[in-house]
């Protein structure tokens, strides 16, 4: 039987745009073309209303066209801001597409009075947005009510509005196509063209904002060369340097610092040939020593970047990825740099808690707080001392510690980030949403990623040869140094209960980290259903599969940590 297609206007950045957003938008829209049973239309922001945006979609750029409208908008900063979200054109883009979704993926305030419109109470409207910052945006608050759905992209957020009482608020993860991101085999001969052999590379890719600390690692890279006067470091930018109206003039603080020219690298495109080159940074509008083209070169920008296969090359220039920032919605190049096989140093606030922990694949980078003074939002300065400490503790680490945090934070982005799982999410939101508003379109869902579950039977069989009473369940997903940390816990939780046998749940690959604990008894795969105390302990008609359930990776009030059917032996009195 025939159906008609899901018709899904996505509303974000240019999907040929080297931001976050625009590259979300392109991952977003190439998975969901490739669904057969929806169609995409593209509303860019950052392109004209009668570009040709040569996409295999139908697209308009949101920005006005018409002259009569830019001469309005020309004096008005107000009007000239919501032009650049597609105020102006977003009505006329509706009425030609007659989209069943509307789909918004940007920052909150470029959907100001967007509520207003002849159009919005007649559409179902998914606002996916970037809330960075304590206390949250009124304007969020204001506007969840009046759309369909908000999602947003960390988790930080989601648990913000949850507080606020705003509980359909969702976390979706930016769409990171973690396929073009690997470690690669060549990567001695890349470091070696680039004049990079045996140096120690801290890399930072990002847009030249003012909420990216740069002055912040510019001073914790003087600091760690002092504190490791031996060892040759390069710290690699790979931004716009000649942004200085809206970011920073980082020419003259790496001037102010006293750094050498061969010490703080620039990416380098060529606008003519499209080579790019990393070296110290000299300036702007250079030649090109690819195709000899004159005053072509210059350092990368929003407009013109790398394509991902280069841009998986320069991660692969560094040792170690450091991302200090004020506040951020998902910060892209962190999953980037994890996908691409590196450790990440990343402030531990706002989306960074998404990314900064050892289960992760991240190192958290300590701050302190500052309001902004226009918002009073709280914005984290991170701390110089602690860029220093974590890129000295990365610097020693031993190769096979590195390699398990490592791989550890490429299968975190693969299972949290990727384009796979982000797209399915999406996917099954958005029929959810068509279904309860029409009740009519009958569509496939995309099939979501694939997950190992044990089931009860097999995890039944398992534990047959002790009686449920003797058995005590302890869970340890991850990582290394945690599960190498609960060894020492053993021998006293076998002295509280001697008679019981003590089966550890960990992901396999940390099994050789406490497999010769003599308190231990067995060994198991971890899962995410065992997340649950109920699952272990049982609850009403499920007599459960253990007494008593530990997790000590987990301990706040989301969780009931302290349950094991009121038979634990408390070490500690409560009064």
């Amino acid at each position: 039987m025939s159906h008609s297609k899901l018709r899904v206007l996505v509303h974000s950045n240019y999907s040929r745009m080297v931001t976050g957003f625009g590259k979300n938008a392109k991952n977003i829209l190439l998975a969901l073309h490739a669904n057969p049973d929806i169609e995409v239309i593209e509303a860019a922001n950052g392109a004209s209303f009668n570009s040709d945006l040569r996409t295999p979609w139908k697209s308009y750029g949101t920005y006005p066209a018409d002259p009569n409208i830019i001469s309005s908008i020309r004096n008005d900063p107000s009007k000239k801001r919501a032009s650049q979200y597609g105020f102006y054109c977003i009505d006329e883009i509706v009425k030609k597409t007659k989209p069943d979704i509307y789909l918004g993926i940007e920052d909150i305030w470029a959907f100001t009075q967007f509520e207003s419109k002849e159009w919005w109470n007649n559409t179902v409207k998914v606002l996916w947005t970037t809330l960075d910052s304590l206390p949250i945006l009124d304007q969020a608050i204001q506007m969840e009510p009046k759309c369909d759905k908000m999602l947003v992209w960390a988790s930080f957020a989601e648990e913000a509005m949850h507080k606020l009482g705003h509980s359909g608020v969702e976390t979706l993860h930016g769409a990171v196509d973690y396929s073009h991101f690997k470690p690669l085999k060549n990567r001695d001969e890349l470091r070696n063209f680039h004049s990079l052999d045996g140096d120690f590379v801290i890399g930072f890719v990002f847009k030249n904002q003012l909420r990216k600390s740069v002055p912040n690692l510019l001073e914790g890279f003087k600091r760690f060369k002092k504190s490791n006067p031996d060892v040759p470091a390069k710290l690699l930018l790979h931004t716009d340097w000649a942004e200085k109206k809206m970011g920073w003039d980082i020419p003259r603080y790496v001037k102010e610092k006293g750094f050498d020219k061969s010490e703080v690298l620039a990416t380098y495109v060529c606008h003519k040939c499209d080579s790019y080159f990393v070296r110290g940074y000299d300036g702007e509008d250079k030649n090109c020593s690819s195709c000899g083209g004159e005053k072509c070169v210059k350092t990368k920008n929003s407009a013109r970047g790398v394509r991902e296969q280069e841009l998986n090359e320069i991660y692969n220039l560094m040792d170690v990825y450091c991302h200090p920032f004020t506040s951020g919605g998902q910060e892209l190049p962190i999953q980037e740099a994890k996908a691409a096989g590196l450790i990440t140093l990343v402030t531990d606030y706002s989306c960074g808690t998404d990314s900064a922990y050892e289960h992760q694949g991240g190192i958290p980078l300590a701050w302190n707080e500052y309001r902004e003074p226009s918002t009073q939002f709280i914005k984290a300065t991170t701390c110089p001392e602690s860029i220093n400490e974590n890129l000295t503790k990365v610097l020693k680490m031993p190769q096979e510690q590195k390699d398990i945090l490592i791989k550890v934070g490429r299968n975190y982005v693969k299972d949290k980030f990727s384009v796979q799982y982000t797209v399915s999410k999406l996917t099954s939101i958005l029929l959810d949403l068509k279904h309860k508003k029409s009740g009519g379109i009958k569509l496939k869902e995309e099939e979501p990623p694939k997950e190992e579950k044990s089931d009860k039977n097999s995890l039944t069989k398992i534990l047959e040869d002790v009686p449920l009473e003797n058995r005590i369940a302890v869970v340890m997903p991850q990582s290394g140094g945690d599960v190498l940390m609960i060894n020492s816990l053993m021998k006293n939780l076998k002295k509280l209960y001697p008679k019981k046998k003590i089966y550890v749940f960990t992901d396999p690959k940390f099994f050789d980290f406490i497999n010769d604990n003599p308190n231990v008894y067995k060994l198991l795969p971890y899962d995410s259903k065992i997340e649950s105390h109920y699952f272990l302990e049982g609850a009403r008609n499920h007599k459960g599969f253990f007494d008593m359930a530990f997790f000590p990776n987990v301990m706040t009030q989301k969780t009931h940590t302290y349950i094991h059917n009121a038979k634990d032996k408390n070490q500690f009195k409560l009064r």
